[in-house]
């Protein structure tokens, strides 16, 4: 069924509402205007509360996207400064070894290291010559 205007005005005028038959095209809208005046007040007081809220809302929400592009800047920087550092001891690494297998191949071998002992203090403060 098509609910066009001709469709709802013939069921309009047809339905009985508390007894009476309602006719929508000769209905006259009630105009009070006392409650008109005393409600205009309080939706404008409701919308006043509503579009403070929604302005504090969107401040906030403004507030954390700066926040957030802030964020994503300062990571992207730390990221940069990272990468660079990474390439940068990378580097140092592989000057050691091209250095370090240069000096072998030329024959110079890896010295051993001496290990030897200290002397150290007894209990009661003096020093000990180690035995040989």
């Amino acid at each position: 069924m098509n609910f066009d205007m001709s469709n709802f005005q013939t069921l309009a005028a047809n339905l009985a509402a508390e007894g009476e038959v309602c006719d929508l095209p000769h209905a006259k809208l009630s105009t009070q205007t006392e409650t008109d005046t005393e409600i205009a007040p309080l939706i404008e007081e409701v919308g006043a509360t509503s579009m403070a809220e929604i302005d504090r809302l969107l401040a906030e929400l403004q507030a954390q996207k700066i926040f957030l592009q802030s964020e994503g800047e300062r990571i992207e920087r730390e990221t940069a400064r990272y990468v660079n550092l990474t390439q940068m001891a990378s580097a140092s690494v592989k000057i050691i070894f091209d250095t370090v297998s240069g000096w072998r191949q030329a024959g110079h071998p890896l010295r051993e290291f001496e290990i030897t002992r200290s002397p150290a203090e007894d209990s009661t403060g003096r020093m000990e010559r180690p035995i040989d």
